[in-house]
C-alpha cells in the first residue's frame, strides 16, 4: 500500500526496529524510540486531523501492525497501547481533556497507556470506582498494565454500579498507586507491571467518558472475534526469514489465505463463531511459522541473540493477547485436533 504513512513505518521498521529487536526485548523499548515514531506520523495514525493526527482507515492501520509487529513486537505493543487513548479521548464526552491531551498525544510530546482487561472479567470487578466531592476514587487492581516506563498517562477503566468511569491518569506521580514488575517469557521490553490502586483520586476533570458496562464488554466481544494483524505481522517475519524454501512457500499460501479470509469476515461483520475460527487457524499458523524458523535454525535458534526464539516467543504470547473464554476454546480445538 502505496500511503506515505505505512512507508515511514516500513523505512523505520527496517532501519531502526528490526536491528535492534533482540535487544529491546532484553532492555526493554527505549525513550529515544519516541522521536522516531512520532516523526513518522505513528502517534497520531488513529487521531483526527484537527488534533494533528492522519486518521488513518482501517486497512491502512492494519498494515502498520503487521509491519511493526513483525520487525519489533515490544515496540509495537508499546505503540499500539497508546492508541486506545487516543480513541477514546476522540469519543468521549470531555472536551476540554481532548483539547489538551490529543495534540500532545498525536504528536509524540507525551504517549498514552491503557488499562481495562480486568473489565473482562465476570463476577466482582477488580477496579472499582466510588464517587467522591470532585470526582472518583478508584480502588483494586490491574493485573497488567503495559508502557509503565514509557507512557506518561494511561487511561483507566472502573466499575461504577452498570457502568465504567474511564479516566485519564499520570499514575506513576499519584499517591496510592504500588506497581510491581511482571516477570514475563515473552514481550519482556514492553514494561508490564501488576498495579495496586488504592484510594487513588480521579477529578471530573480527568474524566474521559462514562458509559455502560454491559454495551462495552458486548463491543469488546466483537473485537476479541478477530485477529489482530499483528498476528499476520510476526507470521510474515517468520516466513521472510526462512527465505526461498519449499517451507517459506508454503507458509506464505496459507498466510495470504488466512488474512484474505480473516480481513473479509472482519469487513463484512461476519458471523462471530466464525471469526474466532479463522482467529484460531491464524494463531496456529503463527506458531507453526515461528517453529519452522527455531528448527531451521538448528542449535543457534535458542541463543538469546537470535531472532528465531524471541519470535516464536512472541506468537505464544498473541495466542493469549485479548483472549476470552470462546477464543480459548476455538483455540485448544484447532491446536489439538489430528495433523492432516
Amino acid at each position: 500500500m502505496s500511503v506515505p504513512v505505512v512507508n515511514a513505518a516500513r523505512r523505520l521498521a527496517d532501519a531502526l526496529l528490526r536491528p535492534n529487536a533482540e535487544t529491546v526485548d532484553v532492555k526493554g523499548v527505549p525513550r529515544t524510540y519516541r522521536p522516531p515514531l512520532a516523526g513518522a506520523g505513528l502517534f497520531g495514525v488513529t487521531a483526527p486531523e484537527a488534533y494533528g493526527g492522519s486518521d488513518q482507515p482501517l486497512p491502512v492501520m492494519r498494515e502498520i501492525v503487521e509491519i511493526l509487529a513483525g520487525a519489533d513486537a515490544s515496540t509495537w505493543f508499546v505503540w499500539t497501547q497508546h492508541h486506545t487513548p487516543v480513541r477514546t479521548l476522540v469519543r468521549g464526552s470531555n472536551d476540554a481533556l481532548r483539547d489538551l491531551w490529543l495534540p500532545k498525544l498525536t504528536g509524540g510530546a507525551a504517549l498514552a497507556g491503557v488499562a481495562f482487561t480486568h473489565l473482562r472479567r465476570p463476577g466482582e470487578p477488580a477496579v472499582r470506582a466510588t464517587r467522591t466531592d470532585n470526582g472518583w476514587r478508584f480502588d483494586g487492581d490491574l493485573a497488567w498494565l503495559t508502557s509503565w516506563r514509557f507512557a506518561d498517562v494511561f487511561l483507566v477503566g472502573a466499575v461504577a454500579g452498570d457502568q465504567i468511569v474511564w479516566a485519564l491518569l499520570p499514575l506513576a506521580k499519584l499517591s496510592g498507586v504500588f506497581a510491581e514488575p511482571l516477570e514475563l517469557i515473552a514481550m519482556r521490553g514492553t514494561y508490564t507491571v501488576s498495579v495496586h490502586l488504592d484510594e487513588v483520586p480521579a477529578t471530573d476533570a480527568d474524566v474521559v467518558l462514562i458509559e455502560p458496562l454491559d454495551e462495552w464488554r458486548a463491543t469488546d466481544a466483537e473485537r476479541t472475534a478477530d485477529v489482530s494483524p499483528a498476528v499476520f505481522g510476526v507470521t510474515a517475519e517468520c516466513v521472510r526469514r526462512l527465505g526461498d524454501s519449499d517451507a517459506a512457500a508454503r507458509l506464505t499460501a496459507e498466510l495470504d489465505d488466512v488474512r484474505q479470509r480473516a480481513y473479509g469476515l472482519q469487513d463484512a461483520a461476519g458471523d462471530r463463531a466464525e471469526r474466532i475460527a479463522v482467529r484460531a487457524e491464524a494463531h496456529a499458523l503463527a506458531l507453526r511459522a515461528s517453529a519452522a524458523l527455531v528448527a531451521a535454525g538448528a542449535g543457534r535458534s535458542m541463543l538469546v541473540a537470535n531472532s528465531a526464539q524471541r519470535l516464536a516467543r512472541e506468537a505464544l504470547f498473541l495466542l493469549v493477547q485479548g483472549q476470552d473464554a470462546d477464543v480459548r476454546a476455538a483455540q485448544l480445538n484447532v491446536l489439538s485436533a489430528p495433523a492432516g
